[in-house]
């Protein structure tokens, strides 16, 4: 179903919302299942979100003029929420000058309890997290996790978010990251554009990180470098036009230092030039937009929320302004979106990216993905991309191997600065179900390469892999998880490789 285009508002200009009634229920708000303690006990160590939250969320309230539109959009804006798992609002009384609004929402649970193993072409990763999406029920979301790299270190990594900062449109975020290859902290604060109707967003963020930059060649490591960077960005934005036809202007603030170190004999390759950044960077992006529901694309059993439509965005900047110092050059980029349903169950989605910093770091991008949902419990993915760098800095190279999309060969295997990769899956999304996880599974093939500096592009050079994998959905985790096991045969050499991780090996972008 679209929504998007003509504004059916017009129509009902004359009906007030009388009243707006929230249904709330909890995780498991029918019990059908075996043994019954287990979800009834769920229920009980569940907070279900709180009614203001929900509240908060919605674009219209009792007094407002009534639009179907609005409707629709705080449907998606509920269910992209990660605790809850499904959202319905309807009309439940309709007279001549008023409607009752019903606004039902499930939750999911919110706290998750995980053990880390991800492992894929020889890196391996294991640890354990706690997160909770909802904390007390206030929509607050905090995250901690520490994991383990074989041979590499130990990461722990602390999160904090509030998207509804003492129940307004600004969201704050503050996080800190410390492991042997990064020591990092940042902190924003932004009022987006939470609403396609919004007029201004705007923000400030900062950050400090000192990081270890690892440069590989044939899967191994071949030189290191040392980077510390400081950055604040301040930004205002402004939204002008129709709700799903629109310009949008953004002026952003810049301030950027990153000074580069050698690290004994581990660096074998030249150092990039420090810099000091002041500069400003204006973006104009339209937007033609318009909206679809889907399910067993990605997810098991959430509804998926498409963002078709085009969307173009072109940011031109230029450093040593205001402030005359440091580094001096014009910055440019741009991006065009284009994503559509071709047919019943038919999705196409086309991203082009450019950006340069003319005389060094100039990037091209190539993103395609088509789904077909061509059964009822099957759906056909493919993901296709390109990346073409040129003169990039000695810290920048594009990595591929089967811990970034190649399955079946050796994690960082191939690196350079011109990046091909080719994933094609069917996957199965089955009605069985262990408790509240549901089981599928997939058949894949992918195809990639990634070529140096100096050498051609030829796609005769392509490592080829063919595989089949288990999916497993977690119905009632937050997001509707999905875990991943994946078996990869390459066809240009012997033996397999076992791939694991959390989400599918691509997603819609």
């Amino acid at each position: 179903m679209l929504f998007g285009g003509v504004s059916h508002a017009q129509d009902q200009k004359t009906k007030l919302i009388r009243s707006v009634e929230i249904v709330r229920q909890d995780v498991f708000p029918e019990i059908t299942g075996r043994p019954r303690f287990l979800y009834q006990w769920a229920n009980t160590l569940h907070i279900v979100t709180r009614e203001n939250v929900i509240r908060r969320v919605l674009l219209f309230k009792p007094g407002d003029e009534f639009d179907p539109e609005l409707l629709a959009e705080s449907e998606r804006k509920l269910r992209q929420l990660a605790y809850i798992g499904e959202a319905n609002i309807f009309i439940t009384r309709e007279e001549e000058q008023a409607v009752d609004i019903a606004v039902v929402t499930q939750d999911q649970w919110s706290t998750l309890v995980s053990l880390i193993l991800s492992q894929g072409g020889g890196r391996t990763t294991f640890g354990a997290g706690v997160e909770e999406f909802n904390l007390f029920g206030f929509g607050k979301q905090i995250f901690s996790e520490i994991s383990h790299e074989s041979r590499e270190g130990t990461t722990l990594t602390l999160r904090y978010r509030d998207p509804q900062l003492f129940g307004s449109r600004w969201t704050t975020e503050e996080a800190f990251v410390t492991g042997p290859f990064i020591d990092q902290i940042s902190a924003q604060l932004i009022r987006p554009f939470y609403a396609l109707d919004t007029k201004w967003a705007g923000g400030v963020a900062a950050s400090k990180t000192d990081e270890t930059i690892r440069l590989f060649s044939g899967g191994d490591e071949i030189s290191r470098l040392g980077l510390e960077t400081a950055s604040v960005q301040i930004l205002g934005a402004r939204a002008l036009g129709k709700r799903f036809t629109k310009i949008r202007l953004q002026l952003t603030y810049r301030f950027l230092r990153r000074d580069f170190s050698a690290l004994g004999d581990l660096t074998t390759t030249p150092l990039p030039a420090d810099e000091l950044i002041h500069g400003l960077t204006a973006t104009l992006t339209f937007e033609n937009l318009n909206f679809a529901k889907e399910k067993q694309l990605d997810n098991f059993v959430r509804t998926e929320d498409l963002t078709l439509g085009r969307t173009t965005s072109l940011s031109f900047g230029r450093t040593g302004l205001p402030v005359p110092e440091g580094v001096k050059r014009f910055e440019l980029s741009g991006r065009r979106r284009e994503a559509h349903q071709l047919a019943t169950n038919q999705y196409l989605i086309l991203i082009l990216a450019a950006q340069t910093l003319f005389e060094k770091d100039t990037i091209a991008s190539l993103r395609l993905q088509y789904y077909h949902k061509w059964l009822r419990s099957q759906t056909l993915a493919c993901n296709l991309e390109f990346d073409y760098g040129h003169d990039l800095e000695a810290s920048r190279q594009f990595l591929l191997g089967g811990d970034s999309g190649l399955r079946g060969y050796r994690a960082r295997e191939f690196a350079g600065d011109k990046l091909f990769l080719f994933n094609l899956e069917n996957r199965l999304f089955t009605p069985l179900t262990i408790l509240t996880v549901a089981l599928g599974g997939v058949l894949f093939f992918d195809a990639g390469n990634v070529w140096g500096n100096g050498e051609a592009i030829d796609l005769a050079d392509l490592h080829y892999s063919l595989g089949a994998g288990l999916r497993l959905g977690y119905t009632k985790s937050p997001n509707s998880r999905v875990g991943r096991i994946d078996f990869a045969w390459p066809i240009n050499r012997g033996g397999f490789e076992v791939s694991i991780g959390v989400g599918q090996q691509f997603t819609l972008n």
